[in-house]
């Protein structure tokens, strides 16, 4: 690409992070959009939104989100996304709420923002009834909006025990992307938890495996369903087994195969092998799960 060419160098940055997953010269192409363009607004956005997901670097992200707002103050994607930062990144709930807030005032019938608003409202504040009124006003404006309905069919199965009214929200999801595997999976649990409906449960799940076939939370389900619901140790150990192969670091496949191994196979000795690499790789979370 010509070094001087600024849209040329961001699309090159754009094909090396999500075609060829090269993130270091994706990162160098970004950086010499901006040495060009400093003062671009999109680029700097990009870049902060790189940092905070591909690098982890919260400190320039947040240097890149105060820029791009003070270069944008009423640009609401900005704004709504340096408000989730806030959040999720720096636990400021308050700078969160306020960013929204401002997002909101820009574009108040972005519905995008209005579902993260929403979010907030019930995770960070526990504002259940204007998260509820939120959600609805999301849906009112984009009710085909898929990431508005899984959050709000999660609301309403796990905040307000209306497991009914979440599943015909997982399956509007579905209606619309057939291939949406966290709504497959959700929708799933529900089937297996609050209905008994085991059989549509496994369809379900071979649904989400059969569009990620390396997603360890659908091995894991698909482990969880055999076991404890339709007693097939064989087929559950199986799925364990599988997701231990793609991920012999992970805490969760670990606990879950270890657990396995001690209660339904009731083999101590391996079962105790298995929870100890957990508890060393992350002895909060192996607590928590074992």
């Amino acid at each position: 690409a010509d070094s001087t060419n600024v849209p040329a160098l961001s699309r090159l940055g754009m094909l090396n992070e999500f075609e060829f997953q090269n993130i270091d010269e994706a990162e160098r192409l970004y950086r010499a959009a901006l040495t060009l363009q400093p003062d671009d607004v999109s680029l700097v956005y990009d870049f902060a939104v790189f940092q905070q997901e591909r690098r982890s670097n919260k400190d320039e992200a947040e240097l890149l989100y105060k820029k791009a707002v003070s270069m944008a103050p009423s640009d609401s994607v900005v704004l709504n996304n340096y408000a989730v930062f806030m959040r999720e990144a720096r636990n400021d709930t308050d700078a969160a709420e306020e960013l929204f807030k401002e997002a909101l005032k820009a574009s108040p019938k972005s519905a995008s923002t209005l579902c993260n608003y929403a979010s907030f409202l019930e995770n960070a504040r526990g504002r259940l009834d204007e998260a509820q009124e939120t959600y609805i006003l999301a849906l009112e404006i984009a009710p085909e909006e898929t990431a508005t309905l899984y959050n709000y069919a999660i609301f309403l199965e796990e905040r307000r025990g209306e497991s009914i009214a979440a599943a015909d929200l997982y399956k509007r999801v579905l209606q619309i992307d057939a291939e949406d595997n966290d709504a497959l999976n959700n929708y799933a649990l529900l089937l297996q938890n609050t209905q008994k409906d085991f059989a549509q449960a496994k369809a379900l799940f071979l649904r989400a495996l059969a569009v990620d076939g390396l997603d360890l939370a659908t091995l894991n389900n698909l482990g969880v369903l055999h076991e404890d619901c339709l007693l097939d140790y064989g087929e559950a150990e199986k799925y364990y087994r599988r997701a231990l192969e793609l991920a012999p670091f992970d805490v969760t496949s670990l606990c879950n195969y270890g657990g396995f191994l001690q209660y339904s196979k009731g083999d101590a000795a391996a079962a105790g092998a298995i929870l100890q690499r957990a508890r060393e790789l992350d002895p909060l979370m192996a607590q928590q799960l074992i």
